[in-house]
């Protein structure tokens, strides 16, 4: 629920794509994941920018990402990324049948 900054949306699409994605792709835990990018809206949903779907064998391959040095390290680049996102960034633990996931949500600031 937010959207790039004026000007600042394919500096955002490519900076997700090509390094955070790749990066976290890395990240100890982490059995799949991939950005995803709505193209249609219906009955008048919230405006989210992207979705980043990681997926995980288990809670415990969460907990190896989230405590992992790779993540760490990935931290610089995010704060780039945030700056070019007019919203607020958040990370949300689901389950899904069973398998761990988790998704980075690009949320707009109320």
């Amino acid at each position: 629920i937010g959207k790039p900054k004026a000007g600042q949306e394919t500096a955002f699409r490519e900076l997700m794509d090509k390094q955070v994605v790749t990066a976290m792709s890395r990240f100890p835990g982490v059995a799949d994941i991939k950005a995803v990018w709505p193209k249609r809206f219906q009955d008048d949903p919230p405006a989210i920018w992207c979705q980043v779907l990681v997926e995980f064998s288990d809670s415990d391959a969460i907990d190896r990402m989230l405590a992992s040095d790779e993540r760490a390290a990935l931290r610089p680049t995010m704060r780039t990324l945030a700056g070019l996102f007019d919203g607020v960034i958040s990370h949300i633990d689901y389950e899904v049948g069973g398998h761990a996931s988790a998704a980075l949500q690009l949320v707009k600031e109320s």
